[in-house]
C-alpha cells in the first residue's frame, strides 16, 4: 500500500515516541493526540477503600494509572494486597515501582481478557479500580456481576486538546493517510470535534487499531480499511505499519 503520511492520535509522550521509531520509514507524521492528561482526585478515602475480611484486588487500567496513582496510595496500601494489570505495559510501570503483579491477562490486553483470567472468576472479594473517569465500565460491570465490590479511583482525568491549525493544514489527499487509533474515546473525540472536511479527508484513508473490538468501531468510519496491530504498544505499531507500507 502507498501512504504518504501516518496520523498519530496518541497521547503525548507515545505520540513523539511512535513517530521516532518511523523515521527511517518515507511516512510523514502527524501528530494529532486527541487528549493530554493530569491528575485527578481519586473520589474516595483510599485509607478506607477495603471492606473488612474480604479479598482484596487492585486493578491498574493505564500505565498512566500507575503513573497518577501510585503518587496518591497511602503507605502501605499494596501491601497483601493482588494486584492485577490491563497489559504488559502497565504490568511493567507497577514492577519498575516495586510491586508484583499477579494477574495480567493473556492474548489481547482488554477489559475482557482481563475478566477471563481465572483468577477473577471466583472467591470474590473487593476490587478497586484506578482509571479515568468513565473508563473501564465493561471491568466494572463484569465484576459486580461475578459477586465483586467494585469501587473506581479516578486518579487521573483526560483533557481534551484542539489541533493546531498548521497541522491540520498538513494533511495531504485523504487516500494517502493511514490514521493511528488506540482508544475508542479518541475516535470518538475526533470524529465529533473535528471540521467535517478534515474528518472525511482523514476517512478517506486506512485506519489502523489496537484491537479487534476497536476495528469493529473503525469500521464504522472506514469500510473495509481497517488493519488491526498484533498489540497495543508502539513496537507493535511500526511492525504493522512496516508490513503495510
Amino acid at each position: 500500500m502507498v501512504f504518504s503520511h501516518v496520523l498519530i492520535s496518541r497521547p503525548e509522550p507515545e505520540a513523539a515516541e511512535l513517530a521516532g521509531l518511523l523515521k527511517d520509514t518515507k511516512l510523514v507524521p502527524v501528530l494529532l493526540p486527541a487528549f493530554a492528561f493530569e491528575p485527578g482526585f481519586a473520589g474516595l478515602d483510599l485509607s478506607c477503600a477495603w471492606t473488612k475480611g474480604k479479598r482484596r484486588l487492585t486493578i491498574f487500567s493505564s500505565p498512566r494509572a500507575v503513573t497518577f496513582g501510585l503518587r496518591q496510595l497511602p503507605a502501605g496500601f499494596l501491601d497483601d494486597v493482588e494486584i492485577a494489570a490491563i497489559g504488559p505495559a502497565t504490568s511493567n510501570e507497577l514492577e519498575s515501582a516495586g510491586h508484583t503483579v499477579t494477574i495480567l491477562p493473556t492474548g489481547e490486553f482488554s477489559s475482557e481478557s482481563l475478566l477471563a483470567h481465572p483468577a477473577l472468576t471466583g472467591d470474590p472479594g473487593s476490587a478497586l479500580i484506578f482509571a479515568a473517569p468513565g473508563g473501564r465500565q465493561l471491568l466494572s460491570e463484569g465484576l459486580a456481576g461475578r459477586g465483586w465490590e467494585v469501587n473506581f479511583a479516578h486518579v487521573y482525568r483526560a483533557v481534551p486538546i484542539k489541533p493546531e491549525p498548521d497541522v491540520i493544514e498538513s494533511l495531504p489527499p485523504g487516500e494517502n493517510i493511514l490514521s493511528v487509533w488506540t482508544s475508542a474515546s479518541a475516535l470518538a473525540h475526533h470524529a465529533e470535534n473535528l471540521d467535517r472536511q478534515v474528518w472525511e479527508t482523514i476517512c478517506a484513508g486506512d485506519f489502523l487499531v489496537t484491537s479487534a473490538r476497536l476495528g469493529d468501531i473503525a469500521q464504522n468510519y472506514a469500510p473495509g480499511r481497517v488493519h488491526v496491530t498484533d498489540g497495543p504498544g508502539n513496537n507493535a505499531i511500526r511492525d504493522c505499519i512496516l508490513r503495510l507500507i
